[in-house]
């Protein structure tokens, strides 16, 4: 059988990609991209950035050009995953706070289905209910739930949470009946600048968005095209944030500012938020800043080469919608938070 997709060692794979126009200088060195980064990330991940409709690839493009782009998608996946993880912990903690207060410590009790909505387009509490519990059978459990199960009378929600998926936390929230619904979102976001529905329309949201960018940045599911399938309402999101951060036309979010808001730009935005700690915020921006160096220099090859990644640093943020001075503008809420 004739493959539609055979199997080309690397000396093919070049050949390949220098007949659809891509500049390779350095044989050698577009061998050890291609083994590091993987040739289908590389030039299938980036395509709408460096390719025609054709796949010739556009005009004056080099190996090094998507390599360095493929750098940039990576820094800032990291820096997801990092503050999501942190964002993840933080909403768990909170999340069982309010269940132990209100519900009680034993799983029995704050599990029960009466203190939960019972369906939700189409998925069930039972469902999440049987997803949760997984974590309660010892063939499943891990620690800590598993040290629990077996010495102690009771799993508290703070140490069951610890074993149970971001989906399943988030599910569990969207389930809660409202008051203690209510409870969750107000010591997530303790603001009375929205209303309480609005509040907690934003913060399901924004927690399943941080949990899709975080998927798509765990496993190489195209960080660089990801957006939100769940709408984080601008206009809530507007009245939250300092003057500069999003803007409106004619009392509406921009279009420039809708469209951001479906990306990474929306997520980072969030994240400050609900992180809600100085020390926590410098650290994002500061490793957000690092991703997108920039320097100056008086020598004039290296500042052509300085010119080069800039070049590719605002290619990156205007494929991806971020805005060019997004790390400003999340100071801006920062320097909010902190007055």
């Amino acid at each position: 059988m004739a493959y539609d997709k055979p199997f080309l060692d690397l000396d093919k794979q070049i050949d390949l990609l220098k007949s659809r126009n891509l500049i390779i200088s350095d044989r050698e060195h577009a061998k050890q991209i291609i083994m590091t980064s993987s040739y289908y990330d590389l030039f299938n991940g980036y395509k709408s950035v460096f390719m025609n409709p054709d796949d010739t690839f556009k005009p004056n493009t080099a190996i090094e050009s998507i390599s360095i782009f493929s750098f940039i998608d990576k820094g800032l996946q990291s820096v997801t995953m990092k503050y999501s993880l942190m964002v993840e912990t933080l909403f768990k903690t909170r999340l069982a706070h309010v269940i132990s207060e209100h519900l009680g410590v034993h799983q029995d009790d704050y599990l029960h289905a009466h203190h939960y909505k019972q369906k939700i387009h189409g998925l069930t509490f039972q469902n999440v209910k049987q997803e949760i519990q997984q974590q309660l059978n010892l063939k499943y459990a891990k620690q800590p739930t598993k040290y629990y199960l077996k010495h102690h009378n009771h799993v508290p929600a703070w140490i069951l949470f610890k074993n149970i998926s971001f989906g399943s936390a988030i599910n569990l929230f969207k389930f809660l009946n409202t008051k203690h619904k209510i409870a969750v979102a107000n010591t997530l976001l303790p603001t009375n600048a929205i209303s309480v529905k609005d509040k907690i329309e934003l913060l399901v949201n924004t927690l399943e968005a941080i949990r899709r960018f975080r998927n798509c940045a765990a496993h190489s599911l195209n960080f660089f095209g990801c957006r939100s399938i769940y709408n984080i309402p601008g206009n809530v999101l507007y009245n939250l944030l300092p003057k500069g951060v999003l803007k409106r036309e004619k009392g509406e979010i921009t279009k420039t500012d809708k469209k951001a808001l479906r990306g990474l730009y929306g997520v980072l935005i969030m994240m400050v938020l609900l992180l809600n700690d100085t020390l926590l915020i410098t650290s994002l921006i500061y490793d957000c800043r690092n991703v997108f160096r920039s320097a100056k220099s008086s020598d004039i090859a290296t500042q052509a080469i300085i010119d080069f990644l800039n070049e590719l640093n605002n290619k990156y943020k205007q494929a991806t919608d971020l805005p060019i001075d997004f790390e400003d503008k999340l100071e801006l809420i920062n320097q909010s938070i902190t007055k």
